[in-house]
């Protein structure tokens, strides 16, 4: 630790004010880099075993959130509807309803998980949702299935946002977008995972049970058990993660205390706090909010095709059970993609351009899907389309958060853009059976969404451009002092503060 200097408004410490002003002077965004050998040597152990204990437990978890919000599309193509005694819009249905408790709770969930502690919180998610995925297979009528997506859509609210808020408190910034993209990728990995196991499972019959309601027993049994393994695994914080040593522990303290340095006060390192004013400055932030609605429209195509790819495969010329494997090989391409595209954004410490790009490669496939009449052609634009798509939700979560050093305002605005799942509830009423087989009209809708939010995404990457470039011009022939003072300021506090330059 380095000497504090000291005004009438509090202390910061010196290497903060150093590392802002170095990055400052190179117009860089403030950020951790290891230093040294000996360091890096450290930074890699740490990350390997946050990856192991961390990313891989939420990735998991996340598979069977993707599943067990999915698997109604792919017992879609079973004899489900009819044995139930559902109608056939009743599945599309289905995906609004489980958004309209889905959506609006995201918020209070992330906020909740942030009092209450992710850990705690992701363990009764699990359960609860499990739970609730194996009542399907009881599932007789439409009355049922409506109650069930309901309660279902509460439990999973949120799970997302607070793993993605959580993996924000344990990753530097340009660390913590690859860890994102692999966590969020397990949706994909989902797709693919969902219709193997459903193609299998699907041809189970019984005297006692049919296939469809074998995929949701077993589901949702993994879901429970993946809740009890977090509570024993996941770490409350860096400070008291079980598997690393000491010197490692200090090590990812200090790491995230650089990496926000000079726009954290030490009250809000280790608070769970939420207050008014962190609701306040989001409310405030425009920028943000329409970063938000921008994620809307790249959710959409994701929402659609994690579970309507099945049916729109079958507009190909698969039929059955053969439509829901042939959908896996897109899932596969889209997870390969989404890797590809978050490490580049990592490496290159970019986002929006890197969002937009990967929205341009969802638009080419919808378009190709839309308007060709070639089976084959449409069937391997599908697998274009999927390497993009996967690409915004990940990318925009991270953007949000390392431009948001204020763990509380964090989790509010991470809260909020869980409401980009509204998307869910535009796939469900634009991709209706009424479009089958081909689905030309929805994809051309999707288009003209994704096109939208490219261009409002490429808008706000210029408009913090411009905010950086004012903040450099104001902090230009600051002198020691007024760093100190601007680091112990009240009145401005973390993206609010002169020395903290937007990342785009």
């Amino acid at each position: 630790m380095g000497p504090v200097f000291q005004d009438a408004k509090g202390t910061a410490d010196a290497r903060q004010v150093e590392i802002v002003q170095e990055d400052l002077a190179r117009a860089r965004q403030v950020h951790y880099r290891p230093q040294t050998d000996e360091e890096r040597y450290i930074d890699r152990r740490v990350n390997f075993k946050l990856d192991l204990f961390v990313v891989v437990i939420l990735s998991l978890e996340f598979i069977f959130c993707g599943i067990d919000k999915t698997n109604i599309g792919f017992v879609a193509t079973s004899s489900f509807v009819k044995d139930a005694n559902l109608r056939l819009d009743d599945i599309p249905n289905s995906l609004s309803l489980f958004s309209a408790t889905y959506v609006p709770l995201q918020p209070i969930m992330t906020i909740l998980a942030r009092r209450i502690g992710v850990k705690y919180f992701i363990t009764l998610q699990l359960i609860l949702w499990g739970g609730l995925c194996m009542c399907h297979a009881a599932i007789k009528n439409t009355g049922t299935l409506i109650a069930l997506r309901l309660l279902i859509g509460a439990a999973e609210a949120g799970f997302t946002q607070i793993g993605m808020y959580y993996m924000s408190t344990m990753y530097p910034k340009y660390a913590v977008g690859l860890r994102v993209g692999i966590f969020t990728g397990m949706y994909s990995v989902a797709g693919a995972f969902a219709g193997l196991l459903a193609y299998g499972l699907l041809r189970i019959e019984s005297p006692h049970l049919h296939g469809w309601q074998v995929v949701f027993l077993l589901e949702g049994s993994v879901t429970v058990l993946l809740g009890i393994i977090s509570f024993f695994m996941l770490p409350k914080n860096l400070a008291s993660a079980w598997f690393l040593t000491a010197q490692e522990r200090s090590h990812a303290v200090y790491r995230m205390k650089v990496d926000l340095a000079g726009t954290q006060e030490e009250a809000d390192i280790n608070s769970t706090a939420v207050t008014s004013r962190d609701v306040v400055d989001v409310a405030k932030d425009w920028k943000k909010l329409m970063t938000i609605v921008c994620n809307i429209t790249t959710v959409l195509p994701v929402t659609a095709f994690t579970t309507f790819l099945p049916l729109i495969v079958q507009g190909m010329g698969y039929k059955g059970v053969d439509a829901t494997l042939m959908s896996v090989p897109p899932f596969v391409v889209g997870t390969a993609g989404l890797l590809i595209i978050v490490w580049s954004s990592d490496r290159c410490g970019e986002r929006s351009l890197h969002t937009a790009f990967g929205m341009a490669l969802g638009i080419v496939g919808c378009i190709v899907m839309a308007a060709s009449s070639e089976n084959q052609l449409r069937y391997g634009f599908a697998h274009v389309c999927m390497a993009g798509v996967f690409v915004g939700g990940p990318l925009v979560a991270v953007w949000l958060a390392g431009n948001t050093p204020w763990k509380g305002t964090r989790s509010v605005v991470l809260g909020i853009n869980g409401w980009s799942n509204l998307a869910g509830v535009i796939a469900g009423q634009v991709f209706k059976s009424g479009y089958a087989p081909r689905y030309e009209t929805p994809l051309i809708i999707t288009v003209v969404i994704m096109a939208v939010g490219a261009v409002g995404l490429i808008f706000i990457r210029y408009m913090y451009m411009l905010e950086n470039k004012r903040r450099i011009c104001e902090v230009a022939d600051w002198d020691e002092a007024r760093f100190v003072a601007e680091a112990a300021s009240e009145e401005r506090r973390g993206d609010q503060r002169w020395t903290f330059l937007y990342g785009s």
